[in-house]
């Protein structure tokens, strides 16, 4: 029949739009209690730095039932040291991946918490409190990631995190469920370790000048 494809094509287009703004629906429109990094410290010692943060909503009423029924939970966190580039693509100088995860025993009702980085387990725990249980998934302390020797201290230089949550759905069009990269420039003043201060032995006065030198003559 003249013109039923051109018909068709219509309706198909107009249903391409409709799950296009679905699609945009699910991904933009995110309240404003979606997850965030917040809480980020970072201790810059010149050859390492210390990184401490914290991932917040992100452990809500879903993650808390899917840990009650036995479902293993885990938060993927990113911490990248990275140089900006005029021109051209940002050079990854370091980076570290931690998972913490968590499984709850239904016979024991016992939690058990692992704590991984960069593929090797760090920390185990368990509790029996939920309230533990989100804190060590949401809390990152302490982080040390080696530094390559005479990196730059300004603004194009610096750390970024972000955690990766789980993959959630809206109608049926999926949506990650994570949160945005929050950044700090690497441009605070280097820490430098305080000299350590040698007793003398036992018995032994302290070494210091002589009463002769230095003096005028």
């Amino acid at each position: 029949m003249p013109g039923l494809g051109w018909r068709q094509g219509r309706t198909g287009m107009g249903l391409l739009c409709v799950l296009l703004a679905a699609a945009t629906v699910a991904t933009a429109a995110q309240p404003d209690d979606s997850p965030r990094v917040r809480l980020l410290e970072v201790l810059d010692r010149g050859y390492e730095l210390t990184v401490s943060f914290r991932v917040e909503n992100a452990f809500d009423e879903r993650i808390a039932s899917k840990l009650e029924a036995g479902l293993e939970i885990r938060f993927r966190h990113q911490v990248e040291v990275r140089r900006r580039r005029t021109w051209w693509f940002e050079r990854n100088l370091a980076q570290k991946k931690v998972v913490t995860m968590a499984i709850r025993n239904t016979l024991t009702g016992l939690f058990t918490l692992n704590r991984i980085v960069d593929g090797g387990i760090v920390e185990t725990q368990t509790t029996s409190e939920m309230e533990e249980v989100r804190d060590f998934l949401s809390q990152v302390d302490n982080l040390t990631i080696p530094l390559p020797a005479g990196l730059p201290r300004d603004r194009r230089t610096e750390v970024r995190v972000r955690a990766v949550l789980e993959t959630r759905f809206f109608l049926f069009f999926p949506y990650p469920f994570d949160t945005d990269w929050v950044t700090r420039p690497l441009t605070s003043p280097i820490e430098q370790p305080a000299a350590p201060v040698l007793e003398p032995p036992a018995g032994e006065k302290p070494r210091g000048p002589s009463a002769g030198s230095g003096g005028a003559g």
